[in-house]
């Protein structure tokens, strides 16, 4: 499961990349929620369980907006309007630091304690996110705002995912996401509005959106909550961070890239050797769980 999160995330990447080249990243972010929330929605209400989860889903209104605004709508705001002021390099280098903040923001604030190991692991897969951001990041792009709002979102999602699991772990994420999503899109609205109304999307933007909405984040979601509920918001957030060495390493296969440097490598093996420490339980302690 952690390498299909992997491999849905890079193409959310890719695909994301390519979109807001010519259309509003603001556009796109609604868009795609929109069209996630559709197709899960629609997913969720084909079996009568399915719209009975999503009704006892919506009869949680303060939880929802609460998450809609914390996982969805505000670290895509959060990170999205970061971008223009210190660049996407900087913006990148803060939310590779999403294990370290999981690991301060479950201690202080959810009462849970990682051990050494796993906090050793996600120091060492920040480390090596952040020093590869920072092969491509440029100190003049350092803006106090754009920093301030890149390091909320970050901190906002982190919290996110303890709270989604101390509140909704009870419903199934196919039942809490459609519920979710659709706060989002109305929390994401009003902010794209403006743009949508100066330069609306071409058919080939709407429809690569739908296609990024429906066929990449739906499923990434679905497997990004699994993981969150099962193993834990710093497991899943470990993972995740070799989603930018993976996205190097599929542009170098395909030709857009030069082959990654020997410094690209190293930090691809030192965030591989953190994620690992995370991920993988030592034998004493899977034997005590059996």
């Amino acid at each position: 499961m952690p390498a299909v999160l992997v491999l849905l995330l890079s193409g959310t990447w890719l695909l994301s990349g390519a979109l807001v080249t010519g259309t509003d990243p603001l556009i796109v972010a609604v868009g795609r929620t929109a069209v996630c929330c559709a197709v899960l929605t629609a997913v969720a209400a084909s079996s009568a369980d399915g719209r009975a989860d999503l009704r006892r889903a919506a009869a949680r209104p303060g939880t929802v907006w609460l998450l809609g605004l914390l996982g969805f709508a505000g670290y895509a705001a959060g990170t999205l309007l970061a971008i223009p002021r210190i660049g996407t390099s900087l913006t990148n280098l803060v939310v590779a630091l999403m294990p370290c903040a999981s690991v301060a923001v479950g201690a202080m604030f959810f009462g849970e304690r990682s051990g050494p190991r796993k906090v050793t692991g996600a120091v060492l897969a920040c480390a090596a996110a952040v020093g590869y951001a920072a092969l491509g990041a440029d100190a003049g792009d350092a803006d106090g705002v754009g920093l301030l709002l890149v390091a909320a979102a970050t901190v906002a999602f982190a919290g996110y995912g303890f709270l989604y699991r101390q509140r909704l772990s009870g419903l199934p994420p196919l039942a809490v996401l459609p519920v979710l999503l659709a706060a989002a899109t109305c929390l994401l609205l009003p902010m794209a509005l403006p743009a949508l109304m100066a330069h609306p999307p071409t058919p080939a933007a709407i429809g690569g959106t739908v296609v990024l909405g429906a066929a990449v984040y739906a499923p990434a979601y679905l497997v990004q909550h699994r993981l969150i509920l099962l193993r834990g918001p710093v497991f899943t957030a470990a993972v995740q961070l070799a989603v930018p060495f993976t996205v190097r390493v599929g542009d170098w296969a395909l030709g857009t890239a030069p082959a990654p440097s020997p410094a690209e490598l190293l930090l691809l093996a030192v965030c591989c050797g953190g994620i690992g420490l995370v991920t993988v339980q030592p034998r004493a302690r899977l034997a005590a769980a059996e």
